[in-house]
């Protein structure tokens, strides 16, 4: 606002300015008491007083930009350090959010919010208010010049300028609204349809899909195009039609000054200051209009980017339990659980408890529950009856436990990133210690030795240089990295072939000593070494044996 209204005081200063050089051109000597009040010499010759009015005007011009010029920069600069710290701050809102949450939205929309939503707020919206605020102190400064300099005058620009602008903005602006709702879906499903064209590449060449999949994201890339196109053509509109106006105006204002019979010197001053005046608020007017538009435009995104904000996180989802230990077991307690969004259980009453070092195997057909529990006992998910505790009083939910779990999933996300960096996941300074522990505790020594560039060497994004064996190495070896107490395996064997998933179920059986490990599996025989197995079905366990029992009875069965 500081530079907004300094801003504003220099326009009037530079068109008052403006005004006495256009008198003193036309006579000289109207120069000299000017020039006369600021310290002067009032003995100057014509072309001197043209001289020395020229150079203030100049000066005054120049530092008014220079000053505009840092009033950008600060703008943006403020808004840009705005952006960057909203979007941190919802990440960190993600980042607290409840797992089940993840499970009930397309992985795109959060992408679109924190890239798309967030920038368009503060790039679009805040930028907008922000030109609109700055410009328009402008504007009114400058019409106030005007009124004071001929108010009759100014009361028929006035006129004739609003029912314009009324006109633009009533028959523009609420269009742009609704662009900006289309834009959003349109940006939206066009992300989405492209991940998925790149992400399943190898599957739309071998089934021939290549046109389904670029006509489903042409259909939202072409909507796009047009609403921007027709957008960009609207944004236009204004200035042709405010040039159009301001030469109207003009011609009304020299029509208006010749009836008043105003002498050719008056006349020369007016219409100098009229025409700087025109100029300034041309453009002004024109950005005015055009930050509305944009400004209405990214409405949608704003609603979305709050919405988003004030819903995700609502609550805190993990505690902080620094005393936490894990000495004796985790117990389940009457456990029920239900996805968001859904009436049915998907787990319900299960009753179990985990001894230290004790080695669980969990079993059940699919949608029986088993990656359920493992999510609830891991704590990312919040059952709505019963309890799991960990040595009878600490929460699982908490962020010491998450500390003591190594977890192998079926499918492992790896970066496009070295090796080392895919194992120490997130870990700004590696420990080279841990790193060759663990690589050499998930048997992967001689595969990484065997490479080129060794632990260096690029994965590839999701691991797409690397066999199915080795993804899973290193997903054993990141799990190991920590050093954790509780190693859990989901389904982590059941894409290998047998003779992989042998040789894998060595490396698991060898680095699963002295630790608690609770394992999902397909297999029955990927169980074999397990203390116990959890046998669940529709949601329930339904039996705690062993695998020569289960074994048997399968055979029974068979």
């Amino acid at each position: 606002m500081a530079f907004a209204l300094t801003t504003s005081l220099l326009e009037v200063v530079t068109a008052l300015v403006i005004v006495v050089f256009a008198q003193v051109l036309n006579a000289p000597e109207t120069g000299l008491k000017y020039l006369g009040k600021i310290g002067f010499s009032t003995n100057l010759s014509p072309g001197r007083v043209i001289f020395y009015i020229a150079i203030i005007m100049g000066a005054i011009y120049l530092i008014k930009n220079l000053i505009v010029a840092g009033e950008i920069f600060f703008q943006n600069f403020s808004i840009q350090k705005m952006n960057y710290h909203f979007k941190n701050k919802l990440l960190r809102r993600y980042a607290q959010a409840d797992y089940g949450f993840y499970l009930t939205r397309n992985s795109s929309l959060g992408m679109q919010i924190v890239s798309g939503d967030t920038e368009a707020t503060f790039l679009g919206g805040m930028l907008s208010i922000a030109s609109i605020v700055s410009e328009g102190v402008i504007f009114f400064t400058l019409m106030g010049m005007i009124i004071y300099m001929n108010p009759s005058l100014a009361l028929t620009i006035f006129v004739i300028g609003g029912m314009v602008s009324m006109a633009i903005t009533k028959s523009v602006l609420p269009r742009f609204y609704r662009f900006g709702q289309k834009l959003q879906e349109a940006d939206l499903y066009s992300g989405q349809n492209l991940g998925q064209f790149f992400h399943a590449f190898k599957e739309i060449v071998l089934l021939g899909k290549r046109e389904s999949f670029i006509e489903a994201y042409q259909v939202y890339a072409r909507k796009k195009a047009s609403i921007q196109a027709i957008q960009t053509s609207l944004n236009a509109l204004p200035r042709i039609v405010i040039e159009i106006l301001f030469v109207a105006l003009f011609i009304t204002t020299i029509t208006i000054l010749c009836l008043d019979k105003e002498s050719p010197v008056q006349m020369m001053g007016i219409l100098g200051g009229y025409l700087y005046t025109g100029f300034r608020l041309m453009p002004g007017l024109n950005r005015i209009i055009n930050q509305l538009n944009a400004f209405k435009s990214v409405i949608p995104s704003i609603e979305r980017v709050h919405h988003e904000y004030t819903m995700v996180a609502a609550k805190e989802n993990y505690v902080d339990v620094p005393t936490l230990q894990f000495n004796q077991s985790v117990e389940i307690k009457d456990l029920s659980f239900k996805y968001l969004n859904t009436e049915k259980n998907a787990l319900s009453h299960i009753s179990l408890q985990i001894q230290k070092s004790e080695c669980i195997g969990i079993v059940g057909e699919t949608g029986s529950g088993k990656s359920t529990l493992v999510d609830l006992i891991l704590g990312l998910l919040t059952p709505y009856e019963g309890s799991i505790f960990v040595d009878g009083q600490y929460p699982v939910y908490s962020y010491q436990w998450h500390q003591k779990i190594g977890y192998v999933p079926q499918s492992i996300y790896l970066t496009d990133d070295t090796i080392e960096k895919n194992i120490a996941f997130g870990e700004k300074q590696i420990d080279l210690n841990r790193l060759n522990s663990a690589i050499d505790a998930a048997q992967l020594r001689t595969f990484i030795d065997a490479l080129p560039e060794g632990a260096k060497t690029i994965a590839g994004e999701r691991g797409i240089r690397l066999s199915g064996g080795e993804r899973q190495r290193i997903a054993i070896a990141r799990a190991l990295y920590r050093n954790p107490e509780v190693l859990i395996f989901d389904e982590a064997t059941s894409a290998l072939d047998t003779d992989t998933e042998a040789r894998l179920m060595e490396t698991i059986n060898a680095v699963s000593k002295d630790r608690t490990v609770i394992m999902i599996a397909h297999r029955l025989t990927t169980l074999k070494d397990c203390d116990r197995i959890v046998v669940m079905d529709k949601g329930c366990v339904k039996q705690v044996t062993d695998y020569n029992a289960l074994q048997n009875k399968v055979v029974q069965h068979e």
